[in-house]
């Protein structure tokens, strides 16, 4: 078996610092949580407990290419007849809209083709306010070389350390698939700063059986990345598109009540996570989810703590535009330009 963990400059990563990165929208009080939660604090700001306390947005943000034709992009945005310049501008008005919605402090991206993808997103910003505390000044992305699409940050805290964790699965005869790495970065806030994982999982196309034991390699990484941090008491939130659904995991009772999820590593290894989607009985606690498939909910998205941090008022944002009157994701459609993605965003509130 050979499990390679590429840091740094093996993987293609960008990191940028962007300055004024906001816009007038942002400026008004948030429109996703209610008045007392507002994020119209300075990011970072103390708890009613001492802590600090930072609002955290995530977003599948579906088969997000620029206008550029790098040959690595799916089959239908290679075409310059019917992926133009002018389609690109406008959906990216529409990602830039949501990214006001939502107003968080830290913002994650999955399915976004490259940096410059991330550049014209800050551009977009850019200039529209000059307090810092507002605008989001960090911004960071990464990608696995010659695939389609990676991950990206934006936020108000200081980034650092991005690191990526790859794959090299050289066991079956079925070649492995092209997947994303596990994104790490540290998230600094004063004295009290925590590490954030970002993952897009292999999807189930070609299969959900079939393609299972992709995603249980994925969870071996991000697992044993845990058991490494878990001796150093470092606050850690995971997040992502797990292309599983949060009951899927493991679930185990805690020593004292509740439940915990379980990222099973190699070796045995073994790291616990909470999971806002799941009750302190085990069970699935929205009706809804972040993606509808087959006339059902699933909830594939999630927003995993593990250690001295806590999720609070999460939820998966279903307002208008980008989900319709039954609180359903408007996915994207480039015939007429319509709708924003497949998934809802998730939003919650970390304190630590």
């Amino acid at each position: 078996m050979k499990l390679f963990q590429f840091i740094g400059m093996l993987c293609m990563f960008f990191l940028i610092m962007v300055i004024g990165v906001s816009c007038k929208e942002q400026l008004v009080p948030g429109q996703t949580f209610g008045k007392e939660d507002e994020a119209t604090e300075e990011a970072g700001a103390e708890s009613d407990s001492g802590g600090r306390k930072v609002t955290f947005a995530c977003w599948n943000t579906q088969t997000f290419f620029d206008a550029q034709c790098d040959g690595t992009e799916y089959t239908e945005f290679q075409r310059p007849e019917k992926w133009t310049a002018a389609m690109y501008s406008k959906r990216l008005d529409s990602l830039c809209e949501v990214m006001t919605a939502l107003n968080p402090d830290i913002m994650v991206l999955e399915e976004i083709e490259n940096e410059s993808v991330v550049q014209d997103i800050a551009n977009r910003f850019a200039g529209s306010s000059w307090d810092k505390k507002k605008s989001w000044q960090y911004a960071g992305f990464a990608k696995k070389p010659g695939t389609a699409i990676g991950c990206a940050v934006f936020s108000r805290l200081e980034l650092s350390a991005l690191k990526v964790h790859s794959l090299d699965i050289r066991l079956y005869e079925t070649k492995q698939p092209a997947s994303r790495p596990l994104m790490e970065l540290g998230i600094k806030c004063d004295d009290k700063d925590f590490t954030l994982f970002v993952c897009h999982w292999k999807s189930k196309s070609g299969g959900e059986e079939e393609t299972e034991i992709w995603r249980d390699w994925q969870e071996s990484v991000l697992a044993r990345r845990l058991c490494e941090l878990q001796s150093y008491r470092i606050p850690v939130v995971v997040c992502g598109d797990f292309n599983r659904n949060a009951e899927d995991f493991i679930i185990i009772p805690r020593k004292n009540d509740g439940v915990n999820m379980v990222f099973r590593g190699m070796g045995g290894q073994r790291a616990e996570a909470s999971s806002p989607w799941i009750t302190s009985a085990g069970t699935v606690k929205k009706d809804n989810g972040s993606y509808f498939y087959k006339d059902s909910w699933e909830r594939i998205d999630n927003i995993f703590s593990c250690g001295d941090i806590k999720v609070s008022r999460f939820q998966a944002v279903a307002m208008p535009p980008f989900a319709d009157e039954e609180g359903k994701p408007v996915s994207y459609k480039m015939y007429n330009e319509s709708g924003y993605s497949d998934h809802l965003p998730l939003k919650c509130i970390l304190t630590f």
